[in-house]
């Protein structure tokens, strides 16, 4: 499973935030540092290299890293920003 942008939305970054923005719908959603890094990670690898990413360079429970990535995406799905794909 791997996270994947929905036409017309890009990831940007403004003033040193990370921001989705959608040109067809006008949403734009701010993401913290640590949530842009598991957007990124997630777009470029799949869902499960982000979560192996996190679980080497963090010290907390793979579980844990997993229900946050997969909160992010749920959220990002919902408000039609991206969705999640299998690989």
């Amino acid at each position: 499973m791997r996270i994947q942008l929905t036409p017309g939305t890009s990831l940007t970054s403004i003033e040193g935030k990370s921001v989705l923005f959608s040109v067809k719908t006008g949403e734009s959603y701010g993401l913290n540092e640590t949530a842009a890094e598991m957007l990124k990670l997630g777009l470029e690898g799949g869902i499960d290299h982000a979560v192996a990413w996190f679980v080497q360079n963090y010290d907390a429970p793979p579980d844990e890293i997993r229900g946050d990535i997969d909160e992010l995406a749920r959220d990002l799905e919902r408000v039609k920003l991206a969705r999640i794909v299998a690989d």
